[in-house]
C-alpha cells in the first residue's frame, strides 16, 4: 500500500509521522524549503507527552494506491495539479480540510474521492517539526476497505463513517461560525460568547438552514455547539483569527464565502472580510 500525504502542517506532518510510526510505506511531497530541512533532519513530531523523529520518503514517483491532501483550502487548484501525475482510476483521495466547498474542486481527477474530516489540536511549529498540543485525534472518513488497511495496526482513533456529510457539517457548524465571529470582531471565543451571543445562535441558525438544503439535519447540534464554546479557554482562537491578525491567506472562501452565497446574513461577514 503506497501512501501519498501532500502537506506537513498540523494535520499532515502528524499524520505522516504516526503512519510511519506503525511502518507503512509514507511519502511526502513538500514545499522546496520544507523538503531540503526534512531531508536533513528527519520530520519531528511533538507529541503531548513524547516526541520522536521520522524519515519519509521524499522521491515522489510512480502511482500511489491512498493520497490524503491536507494543504489549506486555497492552495487546492495548484495542489490537484501536482498529484494528478501520481494517481489513477485505482487510487484513493482523502481531502482532510476545513469546511465542504474543497470536495467538489477534486471531482475533475480520474480517483475515487473519500470525504472526511478531523478533530486535533496541532500545529507546525516551524518546517519539518509539529506539535501537537493534546491529547485530542479524531479523524472520521467515509469508509472504505482500503482505507480501513491504512489505519490498520496503528495507535490513531478513526471513525470509518456511514454518514460522513452529516459528520463533516457537524464540525463545519462550529468552525464556520466561531472563525467568522471571531475573525470579524478580532476577539477569542470566550468574548464572543459573553457579548454577541445573539449574533452566535442566528449565525448557527443560518447554517444549520443551509446544511438542510444538503440533505443533513443539524437541528439538535446547535445547543451541543453552544454548550462546547462555553467550555473552551476564554483566549481560544480559531486558526482563520490568527491567520487575518498575521496578514496571511485565510480559509475565509471556505469558512465563510461558501455559506455568504447562500444567506444575507451571513454575507455581511463576508463582504467585510473579504475587503
Amino acid at each position: 500500500m503506497r501512501i501519498l500525504i501532500v502537506g506537513a502542517g498540523g494535520v499532515g506532518g502528524y499524520l505522516a509521522g504516526k503512519l510511519l510510526q506503525c511502518k507503512k510505506d509514507v511519502s511526502l511531497m513538500l514545499t522546496p524549503k520544507t523538503e531540503e530541512i526534512v531531508k536533513n533532519n528527519g520530520l519531528k513530531i511533538i507529541d503531548v507527552e513524547n516526541e520522536f523523529t521520522v524519515h519519509p520518503n521524499l522521491n515522489i514517483k510512480g502511482v500511489y494506491d491512498v493520497v490524503f491532501v491536507t494543504t489549506k483550502y486555497y492552495h487546492l487548484d495548484e495542489v490537484i495539479e501536482k498529484i494528478e501525475p501520481f494517481i489513477d482510476k485505482n487510487s484513493i483521495i482523502v481531502p482532510i480540510l476545513n469546511g465542504v466547498a474543497h470536495f467538489e474542486k477534486f471531482k475533475k481527477l480520474n480517483a475515487k474521492i473519500l470525504k472526511s474530516c478531523i478533530y486535533i489540536l496541532s500545529n507546525k511549529k516551524s518546517p519539518g517539526v509539529i506539535h501537537k498540543k493534546t491529547p485530542l485525534f479524531y479523524l472520521c472518513v467515509e469508509d472504505d476497505k482500503k482505507i480501513r488497511e491504512v489505519f490498520e495496526g496503528c495507535d490513531l482513533k478513526v471513525k470509518f463513517s456511514k454518514n460522513i456529510d452529516e459528520d463533516i457539517w457537524k464540525k463545519y457548524l462550529f468552525i464556520s461560525t466561531f472563525a467568522t465571529l471571531q475573525s470579524y470582531y478580532k476577539k477569542p471565543t470566550g468574548w464572543i460568547m459573553e457579548e454577541k451571543k445573539d449574533e452566535v445562535e442566528k449565525f448557527l441558525d443560518e447554517v444549520v438552514k443551509i446544511a438542510q438544503e444538503y440533505g443533513v439535519d443539524l437541528k439538535n447540534e446547535k445547543e451541543k455547539v453552544i454548550k462546547q464554546a462555553l467550555n473552551i479557554p476564554y483566549e481560544s482562537k480559531m486558526s482563520m483569527q490568527i491567520d487575518f491578525e498575521n496578514n496571511q491567506p485565510t480559509e475565509v472562501e471556505a469558512l465563510t464565502g461558501f455559506l455568504a452565497e447562500k444567506s444575507e446574513f451571513i454575507n455581511q461577514y463576508y463582504r467585510k472580510l473579504h475587503e
